[in-house]
């Protein structure tokens, strides 16, 4: 019996992950590490009452909210943001088809793990719900030479599945999707890894003297991205005097 048939077959709601690595000229690297270590230490958490706390005093990546874009005036930040705008425009370029000409906001924390202050422990896992994409730079990321050659010694990184699907128990041979309840990627000193804010991710411990992590939060400007205005700015606006019958 022959029966015709029609077939349509989509990936949706799709999350991607884009590991770029730039060759950077003698030092620049150096030099990125050496303002993002200062930065780090300076934006400890010090006052367990301070508003900019992210975090607390008994995690090492506890940390006061700043940016480290715009605190520090050095040619290496100004070639980082760059570094940003392009790998961000490269990913939506990669994932979507789409040409971003608009501007691309930024800030960014600093992390610097270290073993001598027992802190090669990894990233707990998170999102970054309120960000649309990701650009996290490694200016410096140092293993020991005999590091077993393994995801959960080298300090990889993990995306999680944002469905929380899991793993599926039958084998996937299709090239164009990875399937599976998370994909590492393994940072090393040069790398940049572009992922959405929503994606679930975190970090494993690593067997190494220090890791520097510089994660960029960036948020597109869109012609139709919300307009939101705060309750004190719309009644300045609206102020025309009268109760309007209230």
């Amino acid at each position: 019996m022959e029966i015709n048939t029609t077939t349509e077959f989509q990936l949706i709601y799709p999350a991607f992950v884009m590991h770029k690595h730039w060759e950077m000229p003698e030092g620049f690297n150096d030099r990125l590490y050496a303002l993002a270590a200062e930065d780090a230490v300076a934006n400890r958490i010090q006052d367990a009452d301070d508003g900019r706390n992210v975090g607390d005093q008994t995690n090492h990546l506890g940390h006061l909210r700043h940016n480290f874009l715009v605190d520090r005036q050095d040619p290496a930040i100004a070639v980082l943001a760059q570094m940003v705008a392009t790998g961000v425009r490269e990913y939506l370029q990669l994932a979507y088809g789409y040409d971003h000409t608009g501007e691309i906001a930024m800030m960014s924390d600093t992390f610097w793990q270290r073993r001598a202050a027992r802190e090669n422990v990894g990233i707990n896992a998170h999102t970054h719900i309120q960000t649309d994409i990701i650009c996290t730079y490694y200016p410096r990321v140092v293993l020991d030479a005999d590091c077993p050659n393994t995801s959960l010694h080298r300090g990889s990184v993990r995306f999680y599945d944002p469905a929380n699907v899991g793993k599926r128990l039958w084998p996937s041979n299709n090239p164009d999707a990875y399937v599976g309840g998370w994909y590492a990627v393994e940072p090393r000193t040069g790398s940049m890894l572009v992922f959405e804010g929503h994606v679930p991710h975190d970090s494993t411990y690593f067997e190494g003297e220090e890791r520097m992590c510089i994660p960029v939060l960036c948020s597109l400007k869109l012609p139709n991205s919300h307009c939101k205005a705060g309750l004190s700015e719309i009644l300045a606006h609206q102020e025309q005097g009268g109760s309007h019958g209230l």
